[in-house]
């Protein structure tokens, strides 16, 4: 199982945009042009690297508690 492991913060510009940081993008292996995926789960905003439907989603975090 794997624990949270803290990134780094970020600030919401004017325009509305994050800044990714970089050891979330190496860990990650995201890139310029991909695409991230945003889910709110009580209370906790989720980024994912692919498309999941909201059941699959639950039953993933469910299982890494």
């Amino acid at each position: 199982m794997h624990e949270p492991k803290f990134i780094g913060k970020v600030r919401l510009t004017g325009q509305g945009q994050l800044t990714l940081p970089t050891e979330a993008r190496k860990d990650l292996d995201i890139s310029l042009g991909s695409e991230l995926y945003w889910y709110e789960f009580n209370g906790s905003l989720i980024v994912s690297t692919k498309l999941v439907n909201q059941k699959e989603l639950r039953e993933n975090i469910q299982k890494k508690r």
